[in-house]
């Protein structure tokens, strides 16, 4: 009857630790990456908001824009431990389009669980 109940909370226990160790799921991973892609839109904002009414600025402004890479998707996310229990060393396959022209490039991303929370570390 004991060995009953040891196996009864061992088999309780196991998803819950396993639950707490797993890596980042895909959809994290994605939005670590789409984050990234928007910082770097917002930093162009800011900058052609700064330009001024300058011809010559809002039509260099106008180019840089169009050569920002947009964000189309993630594919094929997996990720492994490394360098301890809360760092991931991820792979994904991002396609994104850039100046018209669509491309698709594998990658690795480091992720970290920082306080609870995904950060992508590069």
């Amino acid at each position: 009857m004991r060995s009953i109940k040891k196996l009864a909370i061992i088999a309780v226990l196991t998803p819950l630790f396993a639950a707490c160790s797993s890596g980042p799921s895909e959809s994290d991973v994605e939005e670590l990456i789409q984050s990234q892609y928007d910082q770097a839109h917002s930093m162009m904002d800011d900058a052609m908001s700064q330009a001024g009414s300058n011809e010559t600025a809002q039509a260099m402004s106008g180019m840089m824009q169009g050569m920002m890479p947009t964000l189309e998707s993630v594919d094929n996310v997996s990720c492994d431990t490394t360098e301890g229990d809360n760092t991931y060393l991820c792979t994904a396959d991002v396609t994104q389009t850039i100046g018209g022209k669509s491309r698709t490039d594998s990658g690795a991303f480091k992720v970290n669980d920082v306080n609870g929370e995904w950060v992508l570390t590069q």
